[in-house]
């Protein structure tokens, strides 16, 4: 058997998480130095009369010349454009500046001044820049180009012009250790580097030793409730091997609510029985530092509230909508048919369809998740006396005066998604929990047709058909809703192109939200992820 060293993982995670940082550090020193270059234009101009206007202009020059490259890398780095190349680059760039100073000096002032400048001073603090970028190599790499670049010049163009006996600290010995301070410094920058990287790693290590979950390595939070938070991790058990999973834990001050963590493990005991492509898959149920979790599959996109983003107000195209819909009536058809291991039918009734549980990946899958309320159809409609479990807005009108209900309660609240997703707006409104609850009873819903003109009338009718409020005039099952959407034509039509179009819409959205995301970590803002329900 391998046996995967635990510390090669953490590097690696901690080298990817340098690597996908890059970008944003490279982002931050192009805008620092462009606001920099443009002040040096401001300030040569002042010191114009003292300096004389012939250096002062070759200054101006060089600092405009560097706002505008910074200012353009700048613009390249925020469209997302990247190559490993880029800090090497930059690094050249920056650490050259004095040396062109350099030789501006010498050309216009004389030799004296040029070993002289003030600017000479810099040249220290852009060898620890380098290194400053999480990368010892590019400290050691500034260090010797800036020692080549300043005894180049001393020997080259500098020494033949001083007089017979210059200042001491203009000899050639003088230059040389200089130039071995510039090497030391970028080789001390590299040691820091390196020693501030491994106690990374040391903290990194220590972190999976206590706070993983058992054989699970988080990651990032994708989102949080009021009860619960989702992370993606990565399971990593012996041998190398490696999974991306969904893992999500039960908050810490809620980990002794008894009620809760029973909802939490039924709904890991009753994952684990259902099998189907449209259905989030539970790989483990778990308990580590007195908190539970669940290990689930990991989709890679975003629920259908973050495609249908209410400011935004768009429909699906047609076929998306009826590919989404198709999918989720053959997920509900086989809930609502599950039976027991004895052939038992069980009456499972999902009871929380809605577009903050229904996943959409990069590619135009459709998953229903959070299955954390669902019941039996016999004991589902009242959990705890006098109150009603379900997302309001998205319930049957039996399901939100706690009548007794059965899985045309989901077809419903399908409709209802459907709905939206066809309009871009959500089908019942209310200002307050009791309105909201009393919508799927008291209002109306138009036809989709009449929000979105496109609608064709086949649609319209199997979308009201969802809606009827008399259970006994809906759709009787997931089986004849998906054969009512397989049925329709042009444009429309789930098939073939819904998917590849569904897919279409959540990349964009995804890119949306991580563009957005970029923006407003600007101003330590972050973007909402898929949102976990708050039981």
């Amino acid at each position: 058997m391998i046996t995967r060293n635990p510390s090669s993982t953490v590097s690696r995670f901690l080298e990817g998480h340098l690597r996908r940082d890059a970008q944003a550090r490279e982002l931050s020193v192009a805008r620092f130095m462009s606001i920099l270059s443009g002040i040096c234009v401001v300030v040569a101009a002042a010191l114009g009369p003292s300096m004389g206007w012939d250096l002062t202009l070759a200054l101006m020059g060089l600092s405009v010349v560097l706002a505008g490259y910074y200012a353009v890398m700048w613009a390249v780095l925020r469209k997302g454009v990247f190559h490993p190349a880029i800090p090497w680059l930059n690094v050249a760039i920056e650490v050259s500046i004095p040396a062109v100073v350099l030789t501006f000096d010498l050309r216009y002032q004389g030799p004296v001044y040029a070993l002289t400048a003030p600017t000479i001073v810099i040249w220290g603090a852009l060898v620890t820049l380098a290194g400053l970028r999480s990368n010892p190599r590019l400290g050691l790499a500034a260090g010797a180009l800036v020692a080549a670049e300043y005894l180049t010049l001393y020997f080259g163009f500098v020494r033949p012009l001083l007089p017979e006996n210059p200042l001491i600290t203009l000899a050639p010995l003088f230059i040389c250790v200089r130039a071995f301070f510039f090497v030391a410094t970028g080789a001390l920058t590299a040691v820091l580097a390196r020693h501030f990287l491994e106690r990374t790693r040391s903290a990194l290590a220590s972190l999976r030793e206590q706070e993983v979950m058992g054989k699970y390595v988080l990651h990032e939070r994708l989102g949080a409730g009021g009860m619960a938070e989702v992370y993606r991790a990565t399971y990593s058990p012996e041998g190398g091997f490696e999974k991306q999973v969904a893992l999500k834990r039960i908050l810490p001050s809620f980990a002794d609510d008894a009620a809760f963590v029973t909802m939490f493990r039924r709904e890991a005991e009753l994952c684990s029985t259902l099998n189907h492509p449209n259905i989030v898959q539970v790989f483990d149920l778990g308990r580590h530092g007195g908190t539970y979790f669940l290990a689930m599959e990991y989709v890679d996109g975003l629920p259908l509230s973050g495609v249908l983003k209410p400011q935004v107000r768009k429909p699906l195209p047609l076929s998306a909508a009826t590919f989404l819909a198709a999918e989720l009536a053959s997920a509900l058809d086989y809930v609502h048919r599950k039976t027991s291991p004895d052939g038992e039918l069980l009456r499972l009734v999902h009871r929380d369809v809605n577009p903050p549980n229904v996943l959409i990946s990069r590619i135009g899958e459709v998953k229903l998740s959070d299955f954390g309320i669902a019941r039996d159809a016999a004991r589902a409609n009242l959990t705890v006396a006098g109150s009603v479990r379900g997302k309001l807005g998205y319930m049957a009108p039996e399901q939100a005066m706690g009548r007794d209900f059965d899985g045309r309660a989901d077809l419903f609240a399908l409709g209802l998604t459907l709905h939206e997703a066809l309009t871009g707006r959500r089908a019942l409104s209310g200002h307050s929990e009791e309105l909201l609850l009393r919508a799927a009873v008291d209002q109306e819903v138009v036809p989709p047709s009449q929000l979105n003109p496109a609608v064709p009338v086949a649609l319209d009718a199997i979308v009201m058909s969802l809606l009827q409020k008399d259970p006994q005039r809906r759709t009787p099952n997931g089986a004849a809703l998906r054969q009512q959407l397989l049925a329709l034509e042009g444009p429309a039509a789930p098939f073939p192109h819904g998917q590849a179009e569904l897919g279409r819409v959540a990349r964009e959205a995804k890119a949306l939200a991580t563009a957005l995301t970029q923006e407003d970590s600007e101003s330590f803002a972050a973007v909402k992820a898929p949102a976990v329900r708050s039981a």
